[in-house]
């Protein structure tokens, strides 16, 4: 394959290693090579017009023939084609890969070929071999936002050297292929948007009603029509105003100059209107209406919107709500409140022990002075594990996301953990790779891991093992933290990530914990977009936690 440099109209082409250097093509779709006659079903060229490019672009760069691909979904289809080579329409399909418009797909940049006899890289079983093609010069046609949608392509049957000039015409040939696909796009999208934002007013449970600037109704939803009843929507905007059984939030008759669609035809914002409708079977709905002015660019008035929210559950909810978010609040300030103040006290009377008069028999202080400050230290982890719990699940405490290696910030938790494992002679055991990029909270991913280890070391009895293992799923990396002790009944499993959950065996051993770090732990994983759960255990003892997150 040629090296082409940048032409005087400084063509981006891609320069080319020499033919001696195979490139790797990864097997890809099917080429539909039989479909020249067929138009393209979505964005693309009929099937005249892509024929009439491919002539002229075969004409301006002095080749023999051309075509034209773009893909369709995934295949690649022959849209066009000048003086295609005899028995090239009946190939039977054949793997992307092996042909040159899948190789200018997948690198992305032109492809140019002196003569494919002298290129290894091309496979001999391919289409173009065995068509006689000798020189090509393929440029990627590219839609409006940049990306490769199919391939504008010149061939010869005999050896040559295209010039710069031959080349800028195949590459005008794809632009002009860009062009056609942008503006066959644009109507596909137009189409496709007045469908979808159709069916979308249609399947909102919130009404709809637009009018136009003569006061023309133009859209009235299906949840409106439907709530209105037969004959609710028909006639004028004025008409169909005096019909709308609504009254105000005092209960008083709303006239038809009052409704909010008016205001907004008469160029006035209403938001949060509270309305009553009387539905036809005598029942009646809250509702929560805004109306807006229609207008262009250049500000003229197209017509007027009004939305419709029912809020008669959705009120009751959030009440509901605001009350269990402030009986939840006022418990952890409490919780939070009370602790902190014997905690102070505690503290206090530690550090005047221990400053106190050096006389005094260490025997008869320093065992208080050690347990109590134990105490402390404990209740202290406590109070800040329930604030820092309610700081996630409220989302005050912000994720300060930054590039990271995993790798890294579990080794650093298993490191931190290695004293407490040593003194109850559990094994740790690694399963890491060398370094795992991803974009995270560092602090709260420590966190994390740092709360399944303890949890893991708590339960095995001496001489156990912990085994932590990361890899990656997808799009997705994974931590996983085993253990081999008693594990959890299937009647737990679905409560271990509640806050202040205690098993069984917890419970039966007076395992200390407030039933928090598994808690800590979901939260920390749902605010980073991921989750976590309990792996089943089958055939063994211990329990498994897995963890998974987006990279």
């Amino acid at each position: 394959m040629s090296t082409v440099a940048r032409d005087t109209e400084s063509r981006p082409w891609l320069v080319h290693p020499p033919a001696g250097n195979r490139t790797h093509l990864d097997n890809g779709p099917m080429v539909d090579a039989g479909a020249a006659s067929s138009e393209v079903h979505s964005g693309g060229l009929a099937r005249s017009a892509a024929g009439r490019l491919a002539a002229l672009t075969a004409r301006g760069a002095g080749a023999a023939s051309a075509m034209i691909h773009l893909a369709e979904g995934p295949h690649m289809r022959l849209i066009g084609g000048y003086a295609l080579p005899a028995g090239f329409l009946p190939m039977q399909q054949v793997p992307i890969a092996l042909t040159l418009a899948g190789m200018v797909m997948r690198l992305r940049f032109p492809v140019v070929i002196p003569d494919l006899a002298a290129d290894k890289r091309l496979p001999s079983e391919a289409p173009a071999r065995s068509a006689g093609i000798r020189a090509y010069a393929g440029f990627p046609v590219r839609d409006p936002l940049g990306e490769v949608v199919g391939v504008c392509a010149v061939m010869d049957y005999v050896p040559r050297e295209w010039t710069p000039m031959q080349l800028a015409a195949a590459d005008d040939g794809a632009q002009a292929c860009t062009a056609f696909v942008a503006e066959r796009r644009a109507r596909d999208a137009e189409r496709e948007q007045r469908h979808f934002l159709d069916t979308l007013l249609n399947s909102l449970d919130t009404g709809v009603a637009a009018c136009d600037p003569s006061g023309r109704l133009v859209i009235v939803n299906r949840s409106l029509a439907d709530r209105l009843g037969p004959g609710g929507t028909a006639g004028s905007l004025e008409e169909w105003a005096a019909r709308v059984p609504v009254t105000d939030a005092d209960g008083h008759q709303v006239t038809p100059t009052q409704l909010p669609l008016m205001h907004a035809l008469r160029g006035e914002q209403v938001r949060g209107a509270e309305q009553a409708l009387r539905l036809p079977d005598g029942g009646s709905r809250r509702l929560r209406v805004n109306a807006h002015p229609i207008t262009d660019e250049q500000g003229r008035r197209l017509g007027a919107v009004s939305v419709f929210h029912d809020v008669t559950e959705a009120r009751r909810a959030d009440d509901l709500q605001r009350a269990l978010g402030r009986a939840k609040d006022e418990y952890l300030n409490l919780v939070g409140h009370e602790l902190r103040t014997p905690l102070t006290v505690i503290a206090s009377y530690l550090d005047l022990l221990a400053d106190g008069d050096p006389a005094t028999p260490l025997a008869d202080s320093m065992t208080m002075v050690d347990a109590a400050r134990r105490g402390s230290d404990r209740l202290r982890r406590l109070v800040e594990a329930l604030l820092d719990l309610s700081a996630l699940d409220s989302g005050r405490a912000r994720l300060h996301l930054s590039d990271l290696d995993l790798t890294h910030v579990v080794t650093e938790a298993v490191r931190q953990v290695a004293d407490r494992a040593a003194a109850r002679n559990i094994t740790l055991v690694e399963r890491l790779p060398d370094g795992l990029p991803m974009h995270a909270d560092p602090d709260r991913l420590t966190q994390l891991v740092g709360a399944l280890l303890d949890n893991a070391i708590t339960y095995p009895q001496p001489g156990g093992t912990v085994t932590v293992t990361l890899g990656i799923a997808g799009s997705h990396v994974y931590i996983e933290v085993a253990d081999d002790g008693p594990g959890i009944p299937d009647t737990e499993q679905p409560l271990v990530f509640e806050r202040f959950f205690r098993g069984a065996v917890a419970t039966e051993r007076a395992i200390p914990g407030a039933g928090l770090g598994l808690a800590t732990v979901r939260l920390i994983a749902e605010r980073h977009g991921g989750s976590a759960t309990v792996i089943p255990e089958t055939g063994r003892s211990g329990a498994t936690f897995h963890v998974t997150l987006p990279r």
